[in-house]
């Protein structure tokens, strides 16, 4: 048997299937599954298939012609049910499926099958819905990359009435020294000496900062921090105590997105939830030369 589900969404359908279906179950389901895929447009499904064991041979050419005719109609279909064999009914139809992505789901995953199939109406939703930017986060390495980068951030900020902080992130020294006896290294290790290296190197980066800040010349409310540790892991984690809208970077003007494969600001935009704005820098010939 095959019944609607009711459900209170613009653009998808539920049904239950149950037992084996017949092609009296098609005949008597399938007008009104027209009738809401033309009244909805481009739809979900979730099926949920309860007690159920299969079609007869003339409710799967049913079900396999309908998918045809309708094959640009349906954007997800989520498939839930409780046997081992329905799982792999739906690994081996999905390549010959023409319509739309289909996942499997077990029964206890229910809402995470509903999830997925709300996604895409999530993404539409938060897409027509931006909201202002708050926290924007500088990333500097004192450069003239980075002083543009700050000077458009400030620019943004002015605009959304937003924070703005500059942060620098001093790599740590690491003392590997402690993983190894004094006999393997050759001379007595201090351990003293890498944790005073590791403050001094974060002293000099504040004066760098304070220098810099006033460089800038207009930064009445923006705020500055020197932090100490690997740089990408760092300012994610810096990020995400923020609650950091936006992440701003410097770059060479016009090299390409290649240029940022392995760089700090893609593996920001690979490992925290804020955007992420990379604001190249143009280039005079001399200032060119100068930097390479």
């Amino acid at each position: 048997m095959l019944q609607f589900i009711p459900v209170f969404e613009d653009n998808t359908i539920a049904i239950r299937a149950s037992g084996k279906l017949t092609h009296e179950d098609y005949q008597a389901f399938l007008p009104e599954l027209e009738k809401q895929i033309k009244e909805l447009g481009k739809v979900s499904v979730l099926f949920e298939l309860d007690n159920f064991s299969g079609w007869d041979l003339k409710a799967a050419k049913d079900d396999f012609e309908f998918g045809m005719k309708h094959m640009n109609d349906f954007e997800r279909i989520a498939i839930v049910g409780d046997k081992a064999w329905e799982h792999w009914m739906v690994l081996m139809m999905k390549p010959f499926m023409p319509y739309g992505e289909v996942r499997y789901f077990e029964r206890e995953n229910l809402q995470e099958a509903w999830d997925w199939l709300r996604e895409p109406a999530e993404e539409e939703k938060a897409a027509n819905q931006l909201t202002p930017y708050k926290e924007i986060m500088v990333g500097v390495d004192f450069s003239n990359y980075s002083r543009h980068a700050a000077k458009r951030a400030i620019e943004i900020a002015k605009f959304y009435q937003a924070n703005v902080t500059l942060l620098h992130v001093t790599e740590e020294i690491i003392p590997y020294a402690y993983y190894y006896d004094d006999s393997m290294l050759g001379y007595p290790f201090e351990p003293e000496l890498v944790v005073e290296q590791n403050k001094e190197q974060v002293k000099m980066a504040k004066k760098q900062m304070a220098a810099f800040m006033d460089d800038l010349g207009d930064t009445d409310g923006v705020k500055s921090e020197v932090l100490s540790g690997d740089t990408g892991s760092t300012i994610v984690s810096f990020l995400e105590a923020q609650k950091t809208d936006l992440a701003v970077f410097g770059a060479k003007k016009k090299k390409g997105i290649s240029k940022l494969l392995g760089s700090t600001p893609h593996y920001i935009q690979n490992h925290s939830r804020c955007e992420v704005l990379v604001a190249p820098l143009q280039e005079s010939s001399t200032f060119a030369e100068q930097n390479k």
